[in-house]
């Protein structure tokens, strides 16, 4: 499939990613990986305004003219980013591990985040409870116990008890069993 092509094609259930002319699937989303995903935009859409933020769920991100990934979350400073594709990137992208996903082989996927000028990478493992922050400082990534992003600043803490399953409050990404 060509480049014009795959910008024009909506797929079946996930979008898929565009690696050098090949058209990958990515693994779907399962319960754990759609309520982390949820509470997250949910979270970060409560701050848009007071951050001047915006906030888009499984967006395609150009990484050079024949690599296209898709991230879970990509959250942009507030300004013009293009049109139907983001032209500039997200200075933050947000992964969540599906039961199928291994974090080796999101290695290259952060990376290219990384080197296209992407400021912070979140990389959530739903079944696991835990998070890993990946930034130029850290490319290597670090386990969070707090999820951050500088400029605006933002912090949310992973494992923080909370009463509610769904949605789970202001500060909380993971439900309660």
């Amino acid at each position: 499939m060509d480049l014009a092509e795959y910008l024009r094609t909506s797929f079946d259930n996930a979008d898929c990613e565009y690696l050098d002319g090949e058209v990958v699937e990515r693994n779907l989303g399962e319960r754990p990986h759609a309520e982390v995903q949820g509470r997250l935009i949910y979270l970060l859409m409560q701050m848009a305004s007071r951050l001047g933020i915006q906030v888009l769920p499984e967006i395609r991100v150009p990484i050079h003219s024949r690599r296209f990934r898709v991230a879970d979350v990509a959250v942009w400073r507030a300004g013009y980013i293009g049109e139907r594709i983001p032209t500039v990137p997200p200075f933050l992208a947000i992964e969540i591990l599906s039961s199928e996903d291994r974090i080796i082989r999101m290695q290259p996927k952060i990376q290219e985040y990384l080197s296209i000028g992407v400021e912070w990478v979140w990389l959530i493992d739903p079944d696991k409870k835990s998070a890993i922050g990946y930034s130029k400082q850290d490319p290597g990534g670090v386990l969070s116990s707090v999820l951050r992003a500088e400029n605006p600043a933002i912090e949310i803490p992973p494992r923080q008890t909370v009463r509610s399953r769904f949605l789970a409050g202001a500060h909380e990404i993971f439900a309660q069993p």
